[in-house]
């Protein structure tokens, strides 16, 4: 520190004092206030430090609040995508399992139901089949029951048939017309019989065929004994007649070449007529009514020698249409051919 030249005044940090009297020695007082300016300074420099650093403190604080005001929000941003994601994620599992569940619930739900479906419909089969077999047997009894009242009825009328031959051809020539009513009454009774067999239902066409077969044969054989043939004796007329019946009975053995598939309608005169129209022809052997099933009557046809049962059935009055079903081939696997016809409407002259 440096004093001024002027006496009355003294220098102290750059300051003027004036001297006073009797005041402090300026040695001791100049160093010490030069001490305390250099402290100020150096208190003065630290406080700028200090406000600096508070500044920087305080932009950091704003820089940091703006750092912890976008991080927070970029993380609350991510949590919501996240959270979304987690959301959609959640949702597709679920849907992924609802549907498996659903698909599994329809899948047990259609086992179970085609497994019921599968046991009613073999209930349904198995009740079906015992009411076919059930009824079978009933129209088969019944069918035997009115094939051997219509097979006494027979025998009677051909003893009767045999007597009425016997007395005409041990008496003495009689009027014609005695032998007329007597041929009448026996006609009649016959006609009684064929009556109640037609009222039989038309499902009773395949065991009921029998009966007709004997009935056609019944007729022509009393309309041989109507007019007798002077070469025919009444033994060779009982003959035939026997043997009519002995045929119903017990079918020619060996296979059949053809099979008539009879489709519905049916009407059992119409059939009869079928199968008599066969019988007669001479390369017919033997005809055979079966019914697989009850409700497609079949007519085995055994020929004596080969004929084509096609052409012959077209020539029936009683058939309407004629479809032959298997081809040429099936004959030479043993198996016979097989025709399919339907019956005419309306009974044809």
């Amino acid at each position: 520190m440096s004093n001024s030249a002027r006496d009355d005044v003294a220098m102290l940090g750059g300051r003027e004092f004036k001297r006073v009297k009797n005041g402090l020695d300026e040695t001791q007082v100049a160093p010490f206030i030069d001490e305390l300016i250099k402290e100020r300074d150096k208190l003065t420099k630290s406080q700028d430090h200090i406000a600096s650093l508070n500044r920087l403190a305080e932009r950091a604080i704003v820089e940091a609040d703006k750092l912890a005001l976008q991080i927070k929000t970029e993380a609350t941003e991510q949590a919501k995508a996240e959270s979304a994601a987690i959301m959609d994620k959640a949702k597709e599992q679920a849907r992924q399992l609802a549907e498996k569940k659903m698909a599994e619930a329809v899948e047990l739900a259609t086992e179970k139901a085609n497994a019921i479906k599968a046991k009613a419909e073999e209930q349904a089969a198995i009740l079906l089949e015992n009411e076919k077999t059930r009824i079978r047997n009933d129209l088969r009894n019944l069918v035997n029951e009115q094939f051997g009242y219509l097979l006494e009825e027979l025998e009677r009328l051909k003893q009767q048939a045999a007597a009425i031959q016997a007395d005409f051809d041990n008496r003495s020539p009689e009027p014609r017309a005695q032998k007329s009513a007597a041929t009448a009454e026996i006609t009649e009774k016959l006609g009684a019989v064929a009556d109640e067999i037609a009222k039989m239902s038309n499902t009773l066409v395949a065991e009921g065929s029998q009966k007709k077969v004997a009935e056609e044969s019944t007729k022509r054989t009393i309309d041989e004994y109507v007019e007798p043939s002077q070469a025919t004796a009444s033994t060779e007329r009982d003959f035939e007649l026997s043997n009519h019946l002995q045929m119903q009975e017990q079918p020619e053995s060996g296979k059949p070449q053809w099979e008539v598939e009879i489709l519905p309608p049916f009407e059992i005169a119409k059939i009869m007529e079928v199968v008599s129209f066969l019988d007669q022809l001479p390369e017919v052997a033997n005809t055979e009514m079966i019914v697989p099933q009850i409700d497609v009557p079949l007519i085995l046809v055994f020929l004596r020698r080969p004929m084509n049962v096609v052409d012959v059935l077209q020539k029936i009055p009683a058939v309407a249409h004629v479809q032959e079903v298997t081809a040429d081939k099936a004959a030479t696997n043993g198996r016979p051919k097989k025709v399919r016809i339907s019956l005419s409407a309306e009974r044809r002259s």
